[in-house]
């Protein structure tokens, strides 16, 4: 009995291991080779083979809904990445704008700033010119009061007679007490005392 059904597992085991490979080799094998042979027969004739697979699948309810589904996804994932670039180029543009704009005013700043070195600098210039003038001048009153001072008294008196009363007095003001004293002495007496009055009045200021 035992041996029977031995026999008879060999058998059934044997015969599904036969009905597999009648199945491999003489349905499935061939009929890949002719899908295969069928697909470069298309290609060289033309005729897109992809699409036509697509067009099938499509027209199949399941893979058609499923391909639907996944086509959807794609789209709503490129809306998304779309209104993701599109929200990242206005970040950029407002970046841009506001990086304009910093630079604008920081070449208004540079201008004004270049402006008031220019300003300080002809400011400078101004005061060392006046500072020039000023010795300038005082050098030549120096020189102007020693030119009278080394004058004869009577000459300077004759000299003063003819200047304008306040550029006479400021000269006189400059002058060694004894040399305005020789002078004074040597005008006309009236003339003497107005300026005496003027420099009085002057000193008392």
């Amino acid at each position: 009995m035992a041996n029977q059904k031995e026999l008879r597992e060999e058998y059934e085991e044997e015969k599904s291991y036969s009905k597999s490979q009648v199945f491999l080799f003489l349905i499935f094998i061939p009929a890949v080779f002719l899908i295969l042979a069928a697909y470069i027969v298309l290609t060289l004739l033309g005729v897109n083979v992809n699409d036509k697979v697509s067009g099938i699948t499509h027209a199949i309810p399941f893979v058609s809904s499923e391909q639907s589904q996944k086509n959807e996804n794609i789209q709503e994932s490129n809306e998304e990445i779309q209104k993701q670039v599109e929200s990242l180029q206005k970040k950029l543009n407002a970046k841009d704008k506001q990086a304009a704009a910093y630079e604008k005013t920081i070449t208004t700043k540079d201008r004004q700033m270049d402006e008031l070195k220019i300003e300080m600098r002809d400011m400078e210039e101004k005061a060392d010119d006046e500072a020039k003038k000023q010795k300038n001048n005082q050098l030549a009153k120096k020189d102007v009061i020693a030119t009278y001072e080394n004058m004869s008294p009577k000459n300077a008196a004759l000299i003063f007679a003819e200047l304008k009363e306040d550029k006479a007095v400021a000269m006189l003001k400059q002058f060694k007490a004894s040399t305005r004293t020789a002078i004074l002495e040597k005008m006309d007496p009236k003339v003497a005392a107005r300026y005496t009055t003027l420099l009085t009045d002057q000193i008392d200021e």
